[in-house]
């Protein structure tokens, strides 16, 4: 049994005592990056942001049922299709070694969920309008979590009409600045 458990309801990471008897919360990538006020929505109203959730969400559902190759297509909202058909053009035929597989860290303690690692990259998937400068640090918790010290780090930005845009990120100082944010994130939650 894992000692790591993921509600992808709530996106809560909990992990299970050494000696088994109690479970810990452990904060994700993008809690982290949230928490230190790197991600933020101010101005969008918060049935705005919900839609969009819920739409990133099922667009990566869709994409990982279809890498599994569990996709009922004739369930698939039609407004997800042309995202989808942009994943399919990118993905062509690579194989990944994890889809959307959790993860945690055992010296850093934090968790989080790679939309995909493949050979040493880590690809998220993306479907807002634009993809956001936090993407990087993102982008970096899961190089961390993953244990890819040098990993390419990608973005592949999916768009309505079908096409798609990859954004790399290549600043190796990006890992730093996530364990920054790490250690304020946790400071914060022990002095508040």
């Amino acid at each position: 049994m894992s000692n790591l458990k993921f509600d992808p309801h709530g996106h809560v990471y909990t992990l299970r005592n050494e000696d088994g008897t109690e479970w810990r919360r452990l904060p994700s990538v993008t809690e982290v990056i949230q928490g230190v006020g790197l991600i933020q929505f101010n101005g969008v109203s918060p049935d705005v942001l919900e839609r969009a959730a819920a739409f990133g969400t099922a667009a990566h559902r869709a994409c990982a049922l279809d890498d599994l190759g569990d996709l009922n297509e004739q369930s698939l909202d039609p407004n997800l299709k042309p995202y989808l058909d942009a994943w399919r053009t990118f993905r062509g035929d690579m194989k990944f070694d994890a889809i959307e597989q959790p993860l945690w860290h055992p010296v850093y303690g934090f968790a989080g969920c790679p939309d995909r690692v493949a050979g040493n990259s880590i690809i998220e998937i993306k479907t807002s309008a634009v993809v956001p400068a936090w993407a990087q640090l993102q982008t970096a918790g899961y190089a961390i979590l993953a244990d890819i010290p040098t990993a390419r780090r990608i973005v592949v930005h999916l768009k309505s009409n079908g096409t798609y845009s990859i954004v790399e990120h290549k600043n190796r100082k990006d890992r730093e600045i996530f364990l920054c944010c790490l250690a304020l994130f946790n400071w914060k939650r022990n002095n508040a």
